[in-house]
């Protein structure tokens, strides 16, 4: 480790990794899908979905109330899981302290085949989150964005602990079990929390990802076309498509992952024109269900793919002031193969996929529509999959992998005056954001502005992928054999 004195303590990291090796890929085939989306606007919906992953691989547990418990199998040498909960009937918010919040579905506790407790949300996390078997609802994600309203997946390995475990001999095998519950169930017994229900029911799913963890594997995605620039049939021919298709699919060959196809879909006309602008504001992404945000998910078509819609304009909501959002994930991680849901993909914004005049050999997403979209694409692909930013804005809060740089604020921050507002801002204002000027170095300390997951798109910003970011995301059972 390396260990560096501040104002709040030693600071200790392990040293600089190397980013992951890139492996060969064939160029991803653009293909021309069907219209995706029902000929008229079908109102609110909230489908529970069945996976399009193999019927072997599923374990459809059926629907129950909050409170059962329910058992699942793990055969010997599993490298990962995901246990799947949609909302059948369900309350979507509760209220702590008088604010609204949303109820979010969290299978806990979770156990394993001896009676061990694997994971329970009741649990404080460890200081360092590294050291943890399973991560969820980080704090550092913001009002619990890791989950989703309705729909939500908890996926193991996403943690250096757990990678460790999955990759020495794997999971025990057995009977393991977990509790069916949310936030609405958890609220009853919560002080201060008001709103609760144990009426709550879900259908419950899990998919094992059998062992040893794969060094490839094989994605394919789908594009929603929620824009009036392109159709399915220009797309597929378009330089600027093709060019954000190969910076895409060379992104994830860092990981290990070879872009197999990327799949076209136009929309109806009711839709295009419903979803021409759509809000990413907090209350709209937080705590309604029925707010376009999510029900543009739900247009989906069944299938195991990462499902990107490009849009032509994300309403700025929430971002740090002088930013602007310009991706937004369904849910963290994603429902692998349960497309349709009120949180299956990504919003993307794509407006600038045509501006392809300052486009070269090598990545510029200052000067280049396409490889801007394919940045943007690759980012929230890689929080489907499981990924969390490695630091978040503030540069207090870290993702659980060793391998990837933390931008500590209080130690990376040069100005005085920045560096008193770090954290928290005693004069009540913003508090500082960590960015290029201070997280483009090359240590483990102050660097990550070059990774794909970094919170912020900057002119250091490569696209790279550290080897414990491709090992969680070559985990997730949404990946299929190469």
């Amino acid at each position: 480790m390396v260990c560096t004195a501040t104002s709040e303590g030693d600071v200790c990291l392990a040293s600089q990794a190397a980013d992951a090796t890139p492996i060969s890929c064939a160029a991803p085939q653009l293909q021309v899908g069907a219209v995706a989306g029902p000929a008229a606007d079908p109102g609110c919906q909230t489908p529970v979905v069945t996976s399009a992953l193999p019927a072997a691989d599923v374990q459809s547990l059926g629907m129950h109330q909050v409170g059962e418990r329910l058992d699942f199998t793990v055969p010997a040498g599993a490298v990962g899981f995901s246990i799947i909960s949609q909302a059948v009937s369900t309350v979507p918010v509760v209220y702590f302290g008088g604010a609204p919040g949303p109820n979010l579905a969290v299978p806990s506790p979770l156990l394993t085949s001896d009676s061990a407790t694997f994971f329970t949300d009741l649990a404080a996390p460890p200081l360092d989150l590294t050291t943890a078997l399973l991560v969820s609802a980080l704090p550092s994600q913001g009002d619990f964005a890791a989950y989703s309203l309705y729909a939500a997946a908890l996926n193991f390995p996403n943690s250096s602990a757990g990678l460790a475990l999955a990759e020495n001999g794997g999971l025990a095998a057995g009977t393991w079990s977990f509790v069916v519950n949310d936030y609405a169930q958890e609220c009853l017994s919560t002080p201060g929390c008001d709103g609760g229900s144990a009426a709550s029911v879900y259908n419950m799913s899990v998919v094992v990802s059998p062992g040893p963890l794969p060094a490839r594997g094989s994605l394919a995605v789908d594009v929603y076309l929620v824009t009036t620039s392109l159709t399915a049939q220009t797309a597929v021919a378009s330089p600027a498509v093709q060019l954000f298709a190969s910076r895409f699919a060379g992104f994830y060959a860092q990981a290990g992952v070879c872009i197999g196809s990327i799949t076209f879909h136009d929309l109806p006309s009711w839709a295009q024109s419903k979803y021409a602008s759509l809000s990413v504001a907090p209350d709209e992404v937080e705590l309604d269900q029925c707010s376009d945000y999510h029900q543009l998910f739900t247009l989906a078509v069944p299938g195991r793919s990462m499902a990107l819609f490009f849009v032509d304009d994300l309403v700025n909501g929430g971002a740090v002031s002088g930013d602007e959002i310009v991706g937004q994930d369904g849910a963290i991680p994603g429902l692998p193969g349960f497309n349709g849901t009120v949180a299956g993909g990504a919003v993307v914004l794509a407006a600038d996929l045509s501006s392809s005049a300052g486009c070269g050999a090598e990545f510029n997403s200052a000067s280049c529509g396409p490889d801007l979209v394919a940045g943007i694409s690759a980012h929230e692909t890689g929080h489907f999959l499981g990924l969390f930013h490695p630091t978040e804005a503030t540069g207090d809060a870290f993702d659980p992998l060793v391998d990837t740089p933390a931008c500590v604020c209080a130690l990376c921050e040069t100005d005085p005056t920045a560096l008193a507002s770090c954290s928290n801002n005693p004069d009540g204002g913003q508090p500082t954001v960590v960015a290029n000027d201070v997280c483009s170095g090359a240590s483990q300390q102050c660097g990550g502005s070059n990774l794909m997951m970094f919170w912020l798109l900057t002119s250091s910003w490569a696209g790279d992928i550290t080897p414990e970011e491709a090992a969680v995301m070559r985990a997730n059972p949404l990946l299929a054999a190469p």
